[in-house]
């Protein structure tokens, strides 16, 4: 027998046993149920359960990110590889788009002659988009000191939620330290674990769950 044949699941019932699996696991009633569906997908996405227990999140912080998807509000991540775990069929569900702040052009030419990293500097080139948005910083903790920064100085409207999930050893601890002691709705995983695969797993939560509530068009309709 191969290994395939030994170990081998569809797709849906890999995913079924997953959940599962992190569901007898974890203590759901310490969270509420918005909450909780942030953490079981974090868990799935990193294989960690010991993960949970340092998911933070700001009071009000999955609401307002919901309401600002549920409005199609835009969602900005630092990377590619924070763009590529986002569920594509769910934004276009909500008509909202995904944009990359790394990708926009001149970030090279901003970053060397400012002498900063790449993610900074991708940061600021993006500050006047960014109110009112999702923000997502699932990998460099440049791009999210260079984003507290430029709220610090008032410098840009805050975004609906920030999600600061930033990944290493340098600066990491303090850039989610300096984001947990600002008002602003933020959803962090302290330490210096999160990355792409944390990050967007939250942004796939937080989509579900907007996609769970009762949309315009149809209250609108109702009303009619």
């Amino acid at each position: 027998m191969s290994l395939m044949q030994r170990f081998a699941l569809p797709t849906d019932e890999i995913y079924r046993r997953s959940f599962e699996f992190i569901d007898a696991l974890l203590p759901s009633e310490i969270w509420s149920h918005a909450e909780y569906q942030v953490i079981r997908r974090i868990v799935h996405a990193s294989g960690d359960p010991e993960l949970a227990s340092h998911v933070l999140f700001k009071p009000g912080a999955i609401e307002q990110g919901v309401a600002a998807l549920a409005q199609h509000k835009p969602i900005f991540t630092d990377v590619r590889m924070v763009a590529a775990g986002i569920r594509v069929q769910w934004c276009e569900a909500l008509g909202c788009s995904v944009q990359t702040l790394i990708t926009q052009r001149d970030v090279d030419t901003v970053a060397q002659s400012a002498s900063i990293t790449r993610s900074a500097a991708a940061v600021l080139q993006a500050l006047p988009l960014l109110g009112g948005a999702i923000a997502v910083i699932g990998n460099a903790p440049t791009a999210l000191l260079a984003l507290l920064d430029a709220l610090d100085e008032g410098r840009c409207e805050p975004p609906a939620l920030i999600i600061g999930m930033p990944v290493g050893f340098v600066a990491t601890c303090e850039s989610k330290d300096a984001l947990w002691e600002r008002p602003y709705p933020s959803i962090i995983v302290e330490g210096t674990r999160g990355g792409s695969p944390v990050a967007a797993a939250t942004v796939n939560a937080l989509l579900a769950l907007a996609l769970q509530q009762p949309q315009k068009s149809t209250l609108d309709a109702v009303h009619r």
